[in-house]
């Protein structure tokens, strides 16, 4: 699938990137038809390598699913620990996406290479330091969220082998951002997709011992993780160090320090980063919740959500597109033409989540046993699984809206909703239904669907009533 891309984008393609199209008008000026295929276009390479960043987690689930209820609810919460340090770290994308779009709309290409240097500068010192947390203290890690023997042994097992992965996966994701706040979507699904297959393969190598490799297990799991994700940050890195993209964005020149920038950076980076953090506190304390009830739905509450993440995926790629979109737009002084792509994107997402929702209300029982065989299990995860799907229209509105308001800048209000809701709310409301009044692992999951439903609700109205296209950046 090409890029629908618009003027300014156009300009920058290399001779080794081509669109399929490159419309004069402004988004403003566009039909309502043209601008759904701007958006697909941008926005649907995203998706892709949304979807197959979160396969990889999807595909650990379902091969170490057949080692038993104990290795999943290990990968469940380890994933979490993990994912509580790396994905708030990486987070920092979020301001490499809003800026690098805002400079592509301003004509300041030559600035590109300083919002990445910047990036890079803040967030690998960071992810090494807590390399080194995660690398010596594994097993206190895991007696944080679990009080179970055999899953905090294999819970640290995984966090080892995964936390060596952690620097390639940061820098591998800033530099996928600077390419989406371009409009060069397709690099990020690229090597996405080949991280995925490469990762697949890896998995059943290493957790089942197939190809003459030794049978891992759970570390295998993470292993080929973290193998995978250095083979994406090196793919991409080559990408960027290519001539003609080198020179048109500065890229990795010596002029890229640039200290009056961090301060504006930071000011759009820290709430994602925050954000991402406590909603995976959220989820580690839900999951602790959840461990209450019983291993048997730690087991199938990861399951679901890895299911749900998937389906998640359209909303999120999209938002990332519109983020683009949106930056892009106001950079151009054209802040009618970001509204307009924000509610198409809002239209794409929930076409495509509506129906994945439909299919999990449908045909619950034939997606579960895609990642186990244990009647038990399946027969604890589908109706959270149909709860899952009753949430996927109202979420789809408040991942893209989240997108455009990053896009303009507002990354601190879109933290404070999703902390709300997500950190404070959530979890309180799950121990209410899931412990207190003893409804179990259904109970606890009403609590996170409140969340979802606040969260979108409260970015409805921040986009309608706020004056977001006026920020500077």
């Amino acid at each position: 699938m090409g890029h629908a891309l618009w003027p300014e984008q156009c300009k920058f393609l290399s001779p080794e990137i081509e669109s399929r199209s490159c419309p004069a008008e402004r988004l403003s000026d566009v039909t309502w038809r043209r601008l759904l295929v701007i958006i697909t276009g941008v926005a649907a390479p995203v998706v892709l390598a949304q979807i197959s960043q979160t396969l990889m987690g999807l595909v650990d689930t379902m091969m170490v699913g057949r080692l038993g209820q104990e290795s999943l609810a290990a990968v469940a919460v380890s994933t979490l620990l993990f994912s509580a340090v790396a994905m708030s770290i990486k987070s920092v994308d979020v301001a490499v996406q809003t800026f690098t779009a805002r400079r592509v709309g301003e004509n300041r290409d030559s600035e590109v290479g300083a919002v990445l240097a910047t990036a890079v500068a803040i967030s690998l010192p960071v992810g090494a330091l807590f390399m080194m947390v995660g690398l010596l203290w594994p097993h206190a890690l895991m007696h944080l969220v679990s009080g179970h023997e055999q899953v905090r042994q294999l819970g640290a097992e995984y966090l080892v082998y995964r936390y060596l992965g952690i620097l390639p996966l940061i820098l591998y994701f800033q530099i996928k951002g600077m390419f989406d706040g371009i409009g060069w979507t397709r690099i990020g699904m690229v090597v996405g997709v080949g991280m995925n297959l490469l990762n697949l393969v890896l998995n059943w190598m290493l957790i089942f011992g197939h190809g003459g490799a030794p049978a891992m297990g759970v570390g295998g799991a993470a292993l080929a993780s973290t193998l995978s994700t250095l083979a994406a940050a090196l793919a991409i890195l080559v990408m960027a160090l290519r001539g003609p993209i080198r020179k048109r964005f500065q890229l990795f020149s010596r002029k890229n320090y640039h200290p009056e920038l961090i301060r504006p950076f930071l000011n759009i980076a820290w709430p994602p980063a925050v954000q991402t953090m406590g909603i995976v506190f959220g989820f580690l304390i839900f999951y602790a919740i959840l461990g209450k009830i019983s291993v048997l739905a730690v087991a199938a509450g990861n399951v679901v959500m890895r299911i749900a993440a998937v389906s998640f995926m359209p909303g999120v790629g999209v938002g990332a597109g519109v983020q683009t979109l949106v930056g892009q737009s106001l950079g151009r002084n054209d802040p009618h033409g970001a509204r307009r792509a924000a509610w198409a994107g809002v239209l794409l997402s929930v076409l495509v989540m509506g129906f994945l929702g439909i299919l999990f209300l449908v045909i619950p029982v034939p997606i579960m046993r895609l990642f186990s065989s244990q009647p038990e299990l399946i027969a604890a995860g589908v109706p959270i699984l149909r709860l899952m799907g009753l949430v996927q229209v109202i979420d789809a509105v408040g991942l893209t809206l989240s997108g455009a308001l990053r896009g303009a800048g507002a990354t601190r209000a879109v933290m404070l909703v999703d902390i709300f809701s997500g950190f404070l709310l959530m979890p309180p409301l799950a121990w209410l239904f899931g412990i207190f009044l003893g409804w179990g692992l259904l109970g606890a999951w009403i609590g996170l669907l409140v969340w979802f439903t606040i969260y979108a609700v409260a970015l409805i109205v921040l986009f309608t009533r706020t004056r977001w296209q006026e920020l500077k950046i």
